[in-house]
């Protein structure tokens, strides 16, 4: 069946989120030389594995994003100094990171110009989320990308997460799409490859790490550009 419309991820499959924390953690270790511990790779990893944890407390509606934000930054200064933070230093911490990593936001290279061809060939697009409305549309925003979508969904709205399908059902529906006519790009393998098979979506793997694939039957590819090479991809032409 012809391809009518393109679901895709956000965070680092639009937007360019591994940017944006590279820079933010880098102006994090001047204003926290204890952070400089570790290895520019193995303080990445720590601040990603904490995000995620505390990230999934949000969605969960357990944490608020404040105090999320402290947590993460307190248990990471806590594995730094080895001694437990009972300050205000993990709120400034907080802040000035997250400051740091707007400042750096921007586009996954390629993004514009491929959402902008999509269009121009006629088919809808969507965004599916794991993450808080806000959030996204402002990110969406700052990035230009917002004018380019037809759909923003969010597991903050749904109530479901990928790879749950039930948030996949949400943008084919706001889309008008079938599963068997939409295409699903993310870099994500467990929640946007997985989900998108669980909805009976054609998953593409936007692979930009170079990790080795647990199926080499699904499509992907290691960058957005050019623009027309990544179009064949997505639509399978």
């Amino acid at each position: 069946m012809q391809v009518r419309g393109v679901l895709f991820d956000l965070d680092d499959t639009l937007f360019d989120h591994n940017f944006a924390t590279i820079h933010a953690l880098a102006d994090l270790c001047v204003e926290e030389p204890a952070f400089t511990c570790w290895p520019v790779h193995e303080l990445q990893a720590r601040h990603s594995a904490l995000l995620e944890e505390v990230h999934a407390q949000v969605l969960a509606g357990r944490m608020t994003i404040p105090a999320a934000r402290h947590e993460r930054f307190r248990r990471l200064l806590r594995d730094a100094t080895n001694a437990d933070v009972l300050d205000s230093r993990p709120t400034h911490l907080a802040a000035f990171y997250r400051a740091a990593y707007e400042k750096a936001w921007q586009p996954v290279p390629g993004a514009v110009a491929l959402l902008t061809a999509l269009r121009a060939a006629g088919l809808r697009i969507g965004i599916v989320t794991n993450n808080v409305v806000a959030e996204q549309r402002d990110k969406l925003r700052r990035c230009g990308l917002d004018v380019l979508i037809d759909a923003l969904v969010t597991s903050e709205e749904t109530g479901s997460a990928k790879p749950d399908p039930a948030i996949f059902a949400v943008a084919l529906e706001q889309l008008e799409l079938t599963p068997q006519a939409s295409v699903m790009v993310g870099d994500a393998w467990a929640t946007d490859i997985i989900g998108a098979q669980n909805a009976g979506v054609r998953p593409v793997w936007f692979n930009w790490r170079g990790s080795a694939s647990p199926d080499s039957t699904i499509a992907e590819m290691r960058s957005l550009e050019a623009t027309d090479r990544v179009k064949e991809t997505i639509l399978g032409t």
